[in-house]
């Protein structure tokens, strides 16, 4: 099959899984012993509906980022609004933020898994099966998103545009993502996130990126999260504004 072809009919699954039947949740899984306090706080994002007013979050997810081996590893522990982590994973990262390896310690599904990026390329693991790809650019997972972008702020101010791989890891695959800046009121810097496949963009709108301009700390994401909205035992894509809530001086 031609690399069009192949490209097309990955864009065409996004497309539809994106509108077909919601997933089913799975109750929590234990996480391993010391994962919930290693390092430190260094932010709280409080999860709303897009477009939607609400008094409270629907997630309230916490990053914390201490060291593994010599490497900055970066945890995001995500809980419901009844305090339950519903979604951890983590990753470790170089100081530029490019993923090492990130872990899945388990999803809304009950689910498991973990990137290894080396010179083999990107293997990608979930829920038992696991496929290795080629590198094809800077591969980010959650907890290397927003750092990725921080690290290279001055570039896309000034007008570069950044292609980097976001891992899909439930469908074991890399997905092209550019990244742009936009304008912005005083004081603040906004990146928007766009899919590279004009279909993929059908299923996923643009995510926006609000900064500080001055000490790069992260304000506000608005778009497609991570963690999915439960309704009657069933998981739903959630699309929401985080407003963001600093805990240590700076963004790490």
């Amino acid at each position: 099959m031609s690399r069009f072809f192949t490209v097309l009919l990955s864009s065409v699954v996004v497309l539809l899984s994106a509108c077909g039947v919601p997933l089913v949740a799975h109750a929590p899984v234990p996480l391993p012993s010391g994962v919930e306090t290693a390092g430190e706080t260094i932010y709280f994002g409080k999860s709303f509906p897009l477009g939607k007013p609400a008094s409270e979050p629907e997630f309230v997810y916490e990053r914390r980022v201490g060291s593994k081996d010599g490497v900055s590893e970066a945890t995001h522990l995500t809980r419901t609004r009844e305090g339950v982590i519903a979604l951890a994973d983590g990753a470790t990262y170089s100081e530029s933020y490019e993923l090492i390896e990130y872990t899945l310690y388990f999803d809304q599904q009950g689910r498991t898994g973990g990137i290894e990026v080396d010179e083999r390329g990107v293997t990608l693991t979930y829920d038992g099966k696991s496929k290795t790809e080629r590198a094809q650019g800077p591969v980010v997972v959650g907890p290397t998103l927003v750092g990725f972008l921080f690290h290279r702020l001055d570039a896309l101010r000034a007008g570069e545009k950044l292609v980097v791989r976001f891992a899909v890891l439930d469908r074991l695959e890399t997905m092209p993502f550019e990244f742009t800046a936009e304008s912005a009121p005083d004081g603040q810097t906004k990146i928007v996130m766009k899919a590279q496949s004009a279909l993929v963009a059908l299923a996923i709108a643009p995510v926006h990126f609000t900064f500080e301009t001055a000490t790069g700390k992260l304000v506000r994401i608005e778009g497609r999260v991570p963690p999915k909205l439960l309704r009657d035992g069933a998981l739903y894509d959630f699309d929401a504004r985080v407003e963001y809530e600093f805990s240590a001086p700076a963004y790490r």
